[in-house]
């Protein structure tokens, strides 16, 4: 799976990620979270090697988390 087809899985649960595919860069990804309401300060960063992160978002009012790997 690509990074669109995972977005497209994630907006049948929060449709307002679809904007998500659109960004092209991390930057970008963090701008736009924070612009629909997810706080980007709450973020927690996970380390999975030397090459990968996992940066994980508290969605507001849910016990959902938005999981993004950068690598």
């Amino acid at each position: 799976m690509n990074f669109k087809e995972y977005v497209s899985l994630a907006c049948q649960q929060l449709p307002a990620l679809e904007g998500l595919q659109n960004c092209q860069n991390l930057d970008q990804a963090l701008r736009f979270l924070e612009s629909i309401g997810i706080a980007v300060i709450n973020m927690d960063l996970l380390s999975q090697d030397e090459f990968t992160l996992d940066l994980i978002f508290p969605i507001s009012k849910s016990s959902r988390c938005l999981v993004l790997a950068a690598s």
